[in-house]
């Protein structure tokens, strides 16, 4: 499987904060019903790329906890561990850096001192400490269809997809967004050093960007 997450090709558009508030009060829109009907959309759109690329051998995978108007997680990530999924997620420290430590639905979560988010409590794991996995489920605000992203500004999954270049045996990494927030090139506004993902998951599809 041929996969590239690799630096975005340069592409002019709105700047990224102009960008930002407007996907933003998109989301805010969004009715709880709404939000409801989509994590369990996304779950249910998520089976296509489980079954390609863990072929009904459940691994590790690299999820993550959905706060606010992100498309909601909470559905999918109790499907995983249903399955017998190894679930890691990110926990925030210092430096924009990110640590891994495994996730259930008994693990105690406690307030990060650095991010909005919960994060749970337990070891935490550098991710080349990790087990081999497959994927990885990015958050993103926004996406365009050659791959480029972009997140809420903090940094942190910035900075991992970049060191996940370097990876030998790199996992395969998947953006989730709502439907609305897949866009066409230049949209917004792409740095030459920004990392592109391979493919999107959304309430209403899976597909890869690269191959």
């Amino acid at each position: 499987m041929d996969k590239a997450t690799a630096p975005s090709e340069h592409a002019a558009g709105p700047d990224k904060d102009q960008t930002r508030k407007q996907f933003r009060s998109l989301r805010s829109e969004l009715s709880r019903a709404e939000q409801q009907d989509a994590a369990y959309a996304l779950a249910h759109q998520a089976e296509p790329l489980l079954e390609e690329l863990y072929d009904g051998a459940p691994g590790t995978i690299a999820g993550y906890l959905s706060v606010g108007a992100e498309p909601g997680t909470a559905h999918l990530m109790e499907l995983l561990a249903a399955r017998g999924y190894d679930v890691v997620v990110p926990v925030c420290e210092p430096g924009y850096k990110l640590s891994w430590t495994r996730w259930g639905l008994d693990v105690e979560m406690a307030p990060s001192p650095r991010s909005w988010v919960s994060e749970p409590v337990g070891p935490r794991l550098e991710f080349d400490d990790l087990p081999p996995l497959k994927l990885v489920l990015v958050p993103a605000l926004v996406l365009d269809r050659r791959g480029n992203r972009m997140g809420h500004g903090g940094g942190y999954y910035d900075r991992f997809l970049a060191s996940l270049y370097l990876e030998p045996n790199r996992p395969a990494t998947v953006g989730v967004v709502h439907t609305h927030e897949v866009v066409e090139p230049g949209t917004f506004e792409c740095d030459p050093h920004d990392m592109t993902i391979d493919g999107v998951l959304t309430p209403t599809e899976f597909s890869w960007f690269s191959r």
